[in-house]
């Protein structure tokens, strides 16, 4: 009998051993973890498509994972700095200022890897096809479109093109320049005619497609094409507990071997995702500089 009991003691301790690191290695850890993304598309979009990866974070970390759906790229930004959001994705230099100007505390740990151009994507400066405008010169004196100031694709790059090798102003060159909110917005808006001129990224070209919103880039008269940009970063917050900050990567970076994961990638134009940090955004501190010039200026 006593032989019996100290058995089922051993037995015991030796359960609560192994259950005591499970328990100490999420004891840091936020009750919910909530990411977030600057906005390309609508927001009604969102919350559908979102929902396999919402759920495979879950299963994968143990916790509940909830998405923010943010009206604009600053709002992502600053719920960073403010800790109300643990995971973001950016535009490289979205990423850069919510560092030096929301003083986020982040770090990025993935970047993107895409179908069409691998860890890099370009910037598009577009028009309808068929509407004639197939040159920057013949652009002048349209509505111009960009995204949002923070926008990499959509604002930053471009408008680095514009003041350092154009040599254009962009409010005394076009007929009238406005933000639309997002790349879809552009996108859909050049398809249908209603905006003339307008800048997006390339992969925001492919989402379009794959929700049978376009046909493809044939529907377009691409009249410029940026250098390749360094592909977006998705970034957690460095106060994170350590060892969830490595099961989040290490879940981001193992998706792609999951059949949802691999469907869930393929809609949005992606491979899947490569390891980042923060060093591989230094070029879009520069363009940051760059457009605090007076000479850079809309």
């Amino acid at each position: 009998m006593r032989r019996r009991k100290v058995l089922a003691l051993a037995a015991f301790l030796l359960g609560f051993a192994s259950w005591v690191p499970v328990l100490a290695q999420k004891q840091n850890w936020p009750e919910e973890l909530v990411i977030a993304e600057v906005p390309v598309e609508s927001a009604a979009d969102y919350e559908a498509r979102y929902a396999p990866f919402l759920n495979y974070l879950k299963e994968r970390l143990g916790i509940p994972v909830r998405l923010f759906v943010a009206g604009d790229y600053t709002a992502v930004m600053l719920s960073q700095a403010e800790g109300k959001t643990h995971v973001a994705f950016y535009g490289p230099a979205s990423y850069v200022d919510a560092i030096e100007k929301a003083n986020a505390p982040i770090e990025a740990f993935v970047k993107e890897d895409s179908v069409r151009s691998g860890t890099v994507y370009h910037s598009l400066m577009i028009s309808k096809k068929g509407s004639g405008i197939t040159t920057l010169e013949a652009a002048k004196g349209k509505d111009f479109a960009f995204v949002d100031p923070e926008s990499t694709s959509g604002f930053k790059v471009p408008m680095a093109y514009f003041c350092l090798e154009a040599k254009i102003k962009p409010k005394e060159y076009f007929r009238q320049v406005a933000f639309a909110g997002n790349h879809e917005s552009v996108i859909l808006g050049v398809s249908q005619g209603t905006i003339p001129v307008g800048v997006t990224w390339d992969t925001g070209i492919s989402i379009a497609t794959k929700k049978g919103q376009i046909k493809g880039l044939e529907d377009f008269e691409v009249i410029w094409k940026s250098d390749p940009i360094p592909s977006s970063p998705w970034a957690y917050r460095k106060d994170l507990p350590e060892d969830l900050k490595e099961a989040i990567r290490t879940a981001y970076l193992e998706y792609e071997n999951t059949p949802e994961g691999k469907q869930w990638l393929e809609a949005r134009g992606l491979k899947g995702f490569e390891p980042a940090s923060d060093k591989d955004y230094d070029p879009f501190r520069k363009v940051n500089n760059a457009l605090k010039q007076p000479e850079c200026q809309l």
